[in-house]
């Protein structure tokens, strides 16, 4: 069985992911005013391009893409499980991160400390 959450991000949301990360890495950022963000299937997946109203457009590849919006969701406290897929998509027009969740995977439990707890000397 598996689950699969999909989380839908604004353009706005999109832009702020990748300068919020670039800004972070200290990587370069566009100069001039941001005037639209397209988003565009290709073979490596969903590419951004940032078009700048001074300056060549900023093209950002899947993974610094799907980077940037897991890092926008862990800064607003959307849970994310560390375990699950995740994969950028074009749904609708709009940058989409779909987290599939395998549950045959086996259960991270700590079974040991809690068989201590219940069954422990003191009793």
């Amino acid at each position: 069985m598996k689950e699969l959450r999909c989380i839908v991000f604004t353009d706005r949301e999109v832009v702020t992911a990748i300068l919020d990360r670039r800004r972070k890495l200290r990587d370069t950022l566009p100069e001039g005013d941001i005037s639209a963000v397209d988003l565009v299937p290709s073979e490596g997946g969903l590419t951004a391009r940032i078009r700048v109203t001074t300056g060549p457009e900023l093209k950002i590849g899947e993974q610094e893409l799907q980077a940037a919006l897991v890092a926008f969701c862990m800064s607003r406290n959307v849970p994310l499980p560390v375990d699950a897929d995740k994969a950028v998509h074009l749904i609708k027009g709009r940058a989409t991160l779909m987290v599939t969740m395998n549950f045959q995977k086996g259960a991270r439990l700590i079974t040991a400390t809690i068989a201590e707890g219940v069954g422990g000397a003191g009793g």
